[in-house]
């Protein structure tokens, strides 16, 4: 009978232990590039074909969550990207943010709205799906909003606490409720 060395089976150095936490933390990337950072409060909750993809050296900061859910959603992060902590980004249909993006804390990316029709009941409709994009180089401040349908174009700047509603130049800075250009980077 072979001898079982039962030193083996112990989980040296927590081996195991960040294994499994890896797995978990990582999972939910369909594709993941270098270095990517998920702090470990941060939640993803995606159902049916969710696509989550992250290029080099993106950080997901504490406790920010994603919401991924029917019919298809995709979300995509570029190269070089911050997610401050307690982000909400939820995507039925697309959200893209491109690299060297910084989005501050509390911010929330939605590409998707509510049905407004008069002749039925708000809870009975359905929503109303669309998209988000956000260009290269670009700083969203903390407590911003980003709702459906919007372009943000490279090197723009949204000003903390603003509602984005619509698409914002390049290089512009937006602030307010909704977000509007009060000038350009120079």
């Amino acid at each position: 009978m072979a001898q079982v060395d039962k030193a083996s089976y112990r989980n040296r150095g927590g081996l195991i232990q960040r294994l499994v936490t890896a797995y978990k933390r990582f999972r939910h990337f369909t594709a993941a590039g270098e270095n990517l950072v998920v702090k470990p409060s941060a939640e993803f909750r995606m159902v049916g074909h969710a696509v989550l993809e992250v290029g080099d050296n993106v950080t997901i900061q504490d406790q920010s969550f994603f919401q991924l859910t029917m019919p298809e959603p995709k979300v995509f992060i570029g190269n070089n990207t911050v997610i401050g902590r307690r982000n909400i980004i939820t995507a039925k249909n697309r959200i893209s943010i491109g690299n060297d993006v910084l989005i501050g804390s509390d911010v929330q990316i939605i590409d998707h709205g509510h049905g407004m029709r008069r002749d039925t009941l708000i809870r009975l409709q359905k929503a109303e799906i669309g998209f988000v994009q956000i260009g290269d180089d670009v700083w969203i401040g903390a407590g911003a909003k980003i709702l459906m349908n919007v372009t943000i174009g490279t090197g723009a700047v949204i000003g903390a606490n603003s509602v984005v509603t619509s698409d914002i130049p390049d290089y512009a800075i937006a602030v307010g409720s909704p977000a509007k250009v009060i000038k350009y980077r120079t």
